[in-house]
């Protein structure tokens, strides 16, 4: 167990543990805790980090772009972790870095420490002045105007002539939101339902059907309605599994129980322009969106799918499940009507 999953003064001052005085057992809870730290003062989290990029991105020259240092320096800091720990932690192999069975174990113990440390920072400060929000692609601007309300207005009242938190959205993959999430570097995700990561609190803030998008100019464009025989000439511009886990199947397999075993089309669709341009540049080529997420384009035209149980496009607000920021996600839901999954 790495001495920062000890548990620290478990029992409240007045209560007895296992019948010994209180103050006694909190104070032998703490000297536990600073002897096993005397063995880890020459670990710095920086080499946990660099650690976890690396296993993480798969390769070492990877690792160092996503952190913005040079490959040589990371090399040498990740030796210098294995020369402390006594142990190799990667091998090379073909396809960039594999972790050896130390690696492995070495993972299992720290990976939640960055976590944990951020969450006992959290749980220590006031609440902070700037929540970072992490938006996959495509999300529509009422949605994003809508988080903004929801979440900065459940703080925004004036407290000792300060104002409530606000909010910074920045554009991250949904793939990468839970790790980010868990690691404390976004205190909110918005993504596409379903997700594969458990131990994540949603509230649902959209909740659309899905309906065919084409460009003005395409065939099937002049049709007031379409059946799913027009459709099973047409490829489907569709997301690659890793920008919608969970989604990125979800949808295709429904659309294949309805008739329409769609042949994907893989394409970047975090970008309007991209997707506009995938559209008008290659034959038998539809995407799928909801109705007001194209109204305002002249260059694109919506018809429903033949179906009254059309799949649909469902986005939530996240947070990392049991923290502090869940808890305030669901008082947020309650006010806001969004519905809510701890």
């Amino acid at each position: 167990m790495s001495v920062l999953d000890e548990r620290i003064g478990p029992f409240p001052l007045g209560q007895a543990a296992f019948g010994a005085a209180p103050e006694e057992s909190h104070q032998e809870e703490i000297q536990r805790a600073v002897n096993h730290a005397e063995h880890v003062d020459d670990f710095d989290m920086r080499h946990l980090r660099y650690f976890l990029a690396v296993v993480r991105s798969g390769t070492v020259s990877a690792a160092a772009k996503e952190l913005r240092i040079s490959q040589p320096s990371l090399s040498q800091q990740i030796k210098r972790l294995e020369q402390r720990i006594g142990a190799a932690l990667f091998v090379r192999s073909s396809r960039g870095v594999e972790l050896t069975a130390g690696g492995r174990a070495f993972l299992r113990e720290i990976q939640s420490i960055p976590g944990q440390l951020r969450s006992a920072i959290a749980a220590a400060a006031p609440t902070p002045a700037l929540w970072s929000v992490g938006v996959c692609g495509g999300v529509p601007a009422e949605v994003l105007a809508e988080v903004q309300n929801g979440l900065a207005g459940q703080g925004a009242h004036h407290v000792r002539g300060r104002s409530g938190p606000h909010l910074r959205m920045r554009s991250v993959g949904a793939a990468e939101q839970p790790e980010l999430l868990e690691h404390g570097e976004i205190v909110f995700g918005i993504m596409r339902l379903p997700v594969t990561t458990p131990h994540l609190a949603r509230a649902v803030v959209w909740d659309e059907p899905l309906g065919v998008v084409l460009p003005a100019a395409h065939p099937l464009a002049a049709q007031p309605s379409l059946t799913w025989e027009d459709l099973s000439t047409q490829r489907l511009l569709w997301y690659d599994e890793g920008c919608a886990p969970g989604y990125a199947d979800a949808v295709p397999a429904q659309l294949t129980a309805l008739g329409w075993k769609a042949v994907l089309h893989p394409v970047d669709q975090d970008q309007q322009a991209l997707f506009v341009h995938a559209l008008q540049t290659t034959r038998d080529l539809v995407a799928l969106r909801p109705r007001v997420a194209v109204t305002d384009d002249p260059q694109l035209v919506w018809r429903p799918l033949p179906t009254a149980s059309a799949p649909r496009e469902r986005l939530a607000v996240t947070a990392l499940a049991g923290s502090r920021a869940a808890r305030y996600l669901g008082r947020v839901a309650a006010r806001c009507g969004w519905p809510y999954r701890a």
